[in-house]
């Protein structure tokens, strides 16, 4: 064998080995079906072997009645000795209608799992767990020992910087043939000012999956840079309708928080961030569009009958009263006048003194003595006529 042909033979053995190494690396993603890229995002071909197994039926979703939940909390001490309005208080709040079935299904592990950690901050797995987990850890303005607070059966005062009110409130804001959109409310009033979020879980209805914002928003920097700009336009649109106060700064990124309605989707963006309350920006489905990865845009385009609650869930009013004055302390003192004593409130700009008894005049009227039976006047007395 010449050495060009020993040359061709190992340059055609190398191709063959190349080919059978893509031949079974390929084998196998297929045969795992989790081909993801770097931003965990799926595979397109993944998303066409999901497509052929989700089911076009629907029934309508179930959620328990609305429950409401107040505990009361107040500190043993009053922060300044002797004002027990300088007490400090806590009021915590927890609204929902929970779901109890959403397409049929009850096991909604995945669902609730999203719901309490977002919701309540704990680890719990049922929603009557996390939420007594909550209201009985109250939020004071100031650190509290465990021993030096006690609960209340009725509601507190809420005097500001001593009291604060924290409230949850969970409840379904959208369903529709592929989605459920669930809102979680959070309202704080820490003893000065009030602080609100809004946070959404997304829930696949047929797949019975949440959907993060990775799976529904591409993970490519030049296209959230792309959106950023929609946004933006999207805000000078809505200063034109403003008030020179009411102006809208333009956005420094998109924001975690978003929200698939019924017409579009809604960016939230948090207080303090484009103006001094939290502000939804809602970009018509048409231009955010392109900046969906490719399986919610199959999710969409397979996707009808848009429903959006109207429940009216509110917070409840904090009804936090100004700080009251401490009331005026009244001393008594005594006078001596000719050896004899007498007890009278001491004078002052908004107490009068106390007149002694017996300090009206009598007046003679000329007669010279007086009757058994007639006063100085000499008329009759009714109590003491004759019987």
């Amino acid at each position: 064998m010449t050495k060009r042909n020993l040359i061709i033979t190992i340059i055609l053995l190398a191709i063959i080995d190349t080919v059978a190494a893509g031949w079974y690396v390929s084998r196998r993603i297929e045969a795992s079906g989790k081909s993801q890229n770097f931003f965990d995002q799926r595979d397109s071909t993944d998303v066409v072997i999901e497509a052929d197994t989700v089911t076009t039926t629907s029934q309508a979703d179930l959620f328990d009645e609305l429950q409401h939940n107040t505990y009361y909390f107040i500190a043993n001490t009053p922060s300044i000795n002797g004002d027990n309005s300088s007490r400090y208080t806590s009021i915590k709040h927890v609204k929902v209608r929970w779901p109890r079935k959403v397409n049929g299904n009850s096991e909604l592990d995945q669902l609730n799992k999203e719901l309490i950690g977002k919701a309540f901050g704990n680890s719990q797995t049922k929603m009557q767990d996390a939420s007594y987990v909550y209201l009985n850890k109250p939020s004071f303005n100031k650190p509290i020992g465990d021993g030096d607070y006690r609960k209340l059966s009725s509601p507190p005062t809420i005097v500001p910087v001593y009291g604060n009110v924290s409230q949850v409130l969970v409840y379904p804001y959208m369903t529709s043939q592929r989605l459920l959109v669930m809102e979680i409310d959070k309202v704080e009033y820490n003893g000065s000012s009030s602080v609100e979020d809004s946070y959404f879980i997304h829930y696949d209805r047929q797949r019975q999956r949440v959907l993060s914002r990775i799976d529904i928003l591409t993970a490519d920097v030049g296209q959230e840079n792309k959106l950023l700009k929609v946004i933006n336009d999207k805000i000078d649109d809505l200063n034109r309708g403003r008030g020179d106060k009411g102006q809208l700064q333009h956005a420094l990124n998109v924001p975690a928080e978003i929200c698939c309605g019924k017409k579009g989707v809604l960016f939230q963006y948090k207080q303090g961030t484009i103006a001094d309350k939290p502000i939804e920006v809602m970009i018509d489905y048409d231009k955010v569009e392109p900046f969906f990865t490719g399986e919610f845009k199959q999710l969409m385009d397979n996707n009808s009958d848009f429903k959006v609650y109207n429940d009216n869930i509110q917070p409840e009013p904090i009804n936090a009263v100004d700080k009251p004055k401490a009331e005026p302390v009244v001393t008594k003192k005594k006078s001596y006048d000719n050896g004899s004593s007498k007890n009278y409130y001491h004078k002052s700009k908004k107490y009068r003194s106390v007149k002694p008894r017996h300090t009206r005049k009598r007046h003679y009227n000329g007669a010279k003595r007086k009757s058994g039976y007639r006063g100085y006047s000499g008329k009759r007395h009714w109590s003491r006529r004759r019987r």
